[in-house]
């Protein structure tokens, strides 16, 4: 199983309000808490039914060890994101990403190299040259420190 090492847990007061409304929120990730919470106002308040992951969502997370398939759909992407957003920080750290340091994306038919412009608290690597050049920090490759 991915082990979710840069993922924001739930704090103590979180699960606490979580208790409140009959869930036990103990030991998830704060995006994972949201979605059962927001799952709970949907069937609870608003009388939804509830959805389970699309067989791709559940393919997906049993490569990284998590089996989704007994979760919502809501819950399974968010366990997906958490683990998105963990390989997005390992990659910065993995990479040592900075700005000034050229990259190009790890597929495609393209390689062209780009120089990191900024790198984002999510993980979000934005590139230099267009406001829309931008990439998940999975997805690039180092090629070398800085530009030319």
């Amino acid at each position: 199983m991915k082990a979710l090492t840069k993922i924001r847990m739930v704090s103590e007061e979180q699960v606490a309000i979580g208790r409140k409304v009959g869930l036990d929120l103990s030991n998830r990730t704060v995006r994972v808490a949201a979605a059962m919470i927001e799952d709970f106002i949907g069937q609870n308040f608003w009388g939804n039914e509830l959805d389970k992951p699309t067989e791709k969502q559940v393919e997906l997370a049993a490569r990284f060890g998590y089996d989704i398939s007994g979760e919502t759909r809501r819950v399974g992407f968010a366990i997906i994101e958490d683990i998105m957003e963990q390989l997005n920080y390992e990659s910065i750290e993995e990479q040592n990403l900075m700005p000034g340091n050229v990259v190009r994306h790890k597929r495609g038919s393209l390689q062209s190299e780009y120089v990191i412009s900024s790198v984002g608290e999510d993980g979000t690597i934005l590139l230099k040259g267009s406001k829309r050049k931008q990439a998940w920090a999975r997805n690039i490759i180092k090629v070398s420190r800085y530009s030319t």
